[in-house]
């Protein structure tokens, strides 16, 4: 796993921009973190044994745009189609998606989040928050403050990011 410098490190790599090298150790923090929270407790969290990763992005797709299509997740998460049809046939499997015909065209399915999913969001989300507080403990206080401080406008510059790539 890659391991991103601490901040003082960045930009001392000869021939690099610093900004870049930031940006580059963000990146890698973030996805790093991520994957830390999801594998932890909070992954277990409501009744079910955590999504494999590609059921999980499709699952908040799904969450977050219901009545979307098979092929409106494959191309929102830059996805194969058949990958996503096979997460598709596991989340309502699970209990977590349903498949209904689109009223013009029954050709089309449409996805929506089960009751059940929604159920199960709310106490996988309280554990990653429980994950995350047990870390920011651990942490010097004033780095603690500023990764709170920097819960908003990271979630915008999620969202932005997701955004540039639909």
């Amino acid at each position: 796993m890659t391991r991103p410098r601490p901040a003082d490190d960045a930009g001392t790599d000869t021939g690099t921009d610093p900004a870049a090298d930031d940006l580059r150790v963000l990146a890698v923090a973030l996805h790093d973190l991520s994957r830390a929270v999801r594998r932890a407790e909070g992954a277990h969290e409501g009744g079910l044994p955590a999504l494999p990763p590609t059921e999980f992005e499709v699952m908040r797709y799904v969450d977050a745009r219901p009545g979307t299509s098979v092929g409106g997740v494959a191309a929102g998460l830059r996805l194969r189609q058949s990958n996503v049809s096979a997460a598709v046939r596991g989340l309502v499997a699970r209990g977590l998606v349903e498949r209904s015909a689109d009223a013009d065209d029954r050709r089309v399915t449409r996805l929506h989040p089960t009751p059940h999913a929604r159920e199960r969001r709310q106490p996988v989300e309280a554990g990653w928050a429980r994950t995350l507080g047990a870390a920011l403990a651990d942490l010097p206080a004033a780095d603690a403050e500023a990764v709170r401080r920097a819960a908003a406008p990271l979630a915008r510059l999620a969202a932005r990011t997701a955004e540039r790539r639909a």
